[in-house]
């Protein structure tokens, strides 16, 4: 894993100009000729075509969802084509005017009920201005300890289930907040949130909504109610946990969010994620942060580098492996178990790097030699000879690659000491790879071309994606694949419509991903957390001494400063 210099960072959110920029048409190496790339065409369903009651009932679900649509007010038939174009522009596809599989597909998913308030900027605008992704709702709570409590409850579960669940649901966001919310006690003289069941008629397709009721600025007690359709089966727990987690975010005051991958997104996959950045950045905002906002865990000044390893995202469970760990200048690696405690793991003065994803962590010496650690208290497994043709390793989805000096690329076969390279795309050697958790292989050459490989990486299979000598870094999360320019912007690839996006402006030195998260530091040392909107990005803490910022696939953050001390972000 790269380790980038980051800077601790304050609360913020700052707004910066979003650009678009027309891509290098991608080709194989070595044309000199590269042909075009089509632009993706929607496809459309042919019998929800046909169906225009349905169609039009689901753009309008949409436009309340989000204030568009004025009270008793509705979308004549002639003005469809542009209501479409507009959720297009949300769902940032392209803006044909044709309601395609693709809405139909996630328009028919569980939805949130909840209305918003009649946003005339939002409703009103057009064109190529980006709608703002997340939007308060204006009141929040004048008082730092909430409560809540059931006025009935589902008979598809058991009612202790459904208390633990919401409970859970609560925790999501008061982890980050500096407020608590708790259930009412039989004392209590108000319940400020009460949650219930009601059946909603079987042609209602909400799952939950939440109203709100405010007394100027303030969320009004008692008067805040979630309410969960209970016409629907609630014994799946995933769809009981990811509804409740949304409400709940209503009645803190948060909107809907035009992130697809967000909380606050009005429509349901039926699956648990963590929470995302825009969820975070918006409830911040109204709340702020919990104080301290980071606790250091460690203070060593030998302490070199800091790693983090994550199981896959298709994994049910953690590794053992799991976990941050750090690197000291004497060649020691320590584990940071689940109690809080350093545990050494290895203690080689030849130790030179240390790499980890996927519950597995692995070093490199100074002669070359490649290790791997697959299992807590086992011993090390010799995986690479000696070699002074390897420059660094990377370990990313269930891979471990090695750079060289030849500007060749190889991997780990699984077996022994055998690896297979991956072939040279041409002379230039490389400076930085990155891996996608698909095993997409990006590789930044020395001339600040930007080419990929995928798996399994037959030859002759790379591919210029940019050819741009001011590109002086690269990062990917998940499967989104970012650059860093020398003129501190930061861009973004639009695989759907195979556009550079600049997605920051504003003098960033260095960029990490991870999972859904993208971290960029600034010139004065500040570290930014991007939110999944290309103007909007959360300022996290700003120390110029910072050495390097990692994290996990579920947000938690961790820094490394010059002096050695290791911390970790609270909210």
């Amino acid at each position: 894993m790269k380790v980038f210099g980051f800077g601790l960072i304050f609360c913020a959110v700052a707004h910066c100009q979003s650009s678009i920029v027309q891509t290098r048409t991608i080709a194989l190496i070595p044309s000199a000729n590269p042909t075009p790339t089509p632009i993706p065409t929607p496809s459309s369903d042919p019998s929800s075509q046909h169906n225009r009651t349905r169609q039009s009932k689901h753009v309008h679900e949409f436009f309340k969802s989000f204030g568009w649509l004025q009270r008793d007010r509705t979308i004549k038939d002639g003005d469809l084509p542009a209501a479409i174009k507009k959720i297009q522009k949300v769902l940032n596809e392209p803006e044909t005017g044709v309601y395609d599989e693709r809405m139909e597909t996630m328009m028919s998913r569980p939805r949130c009920g909840t209305e918003q308030p009649y946003n005339e900027t939002d409703a009103t605008l057009i064109g190529t201005a980006p709608h703002k992704r997340y939007v308060l709702w204006g009141p929040k709570w004048d008082h730092t300890s909430i409560t809540y409590s059931f006025i009935n409850y589902t008979g598809d579960l058991p009612s202790s289930r459904q208390q633990a669940i919401v409970s859970a649901a609560f925790a999501q966001w008061t982890q980050f907040l500096p407020i608590s919310i708790t259930p009412a006690t039989a004392a209590s003289s108000k319940t400020d949130i009460h949650i219930r069941f009601m059946s909603m008629g079987a042609s209602e397709s909400a799952y939950a909504f939440t109203n709100m009721i405010a007394d100027g600025l303030s969320l009004s007690s008692g008067l805040i109610n979630i309410t969960f359709n209970d016409d629907y089966n609630w014994l799946d727990d995933r769809m009981f946990n990811f509804t409740a987690v949304h409400e709940i975010g209503h009645s803190l005051g948060l909107s809907h969010s035009k992130v697809e991958n967000s909380i606050m997104w009005p429509y349901y996959e039926g699956i648990i994620r963590p929470m995302h950045p825009d969820d975070q950045a918006a409830v911040h905002t109204i709340y702020g942060w919990k104080n301290p906002r980071w606790k250091s865990i460690d203070a060593n000044a030998g302490t070199k580098a800091i790693v983090h390893v994550s199981s896959s995202t298709t994994s049910t469970s953690s590794s053992a492996i799991d976990g941050l760990y750090q690197f000291r200048s004497t060649g020691q690696i320590l584990w940071y178990n689940t109690a809080g405690t350093w545990v050494s793991v290895d203690n080689n003065k030849d130790t030179a790097q240390i790499t980890g994803a996927n519950g597995v962590l692995y070093q490199r010496h100074t002669d070359g030699s490649i290790y791997r650690y697959a299992t807590q208290g086992a011993a090390w497994q010799n995986i690479g000879g000696p070699s002074e043709s390897t420059i660094d390793i990377v370990a990313a989805a269930d891979q471990i690659y090695q750079r060289r000096k030849d500007g060749w690329v190889a991997r780990w076969s699984g077996t022994g000491q055998t690896w297979t390279a991956i072939e040279q795309p041409s002379a230039q050697i490389s400076k930085q790879i990155a891996v996608t958790d698909n095993k997409t292989l990006w590789n930044l050459l020395s001339s600040g071309d930007v080419v990929r490989s995928e798996w399994p990486y037959s030859n002759g299979g790379w591919q210029i994606v940019d050819a741009n000598a001011a590109n002086v870094a690269i990062a990917v999360g998940g499967e989104e694949f970012y650059k860093l320019q020398s003129d501190g912007s930061v861009v973004w690839l639009d695989l759907t419509a195979y556009l550079w996006r600049i997605i920051e402006n504003a003098g960033s030195v260095a960029i990490h991903g991870i999972g859904i998260y993208l971290y960029s530091r600034h010139k004065d040392g500040s570290v930014w957390r991007y939110t999944g909107t290309p103007d909007t990005w959360e300022q996290l803490d700003g120390v110029a001494s910072s050495a390097g910022v990692v994290g996990d696939r579920k947000g938690a953050v961790w820094e490394l400063l010059a002096s050695g001390e290791v911390s970790r972000l609270v909210s």
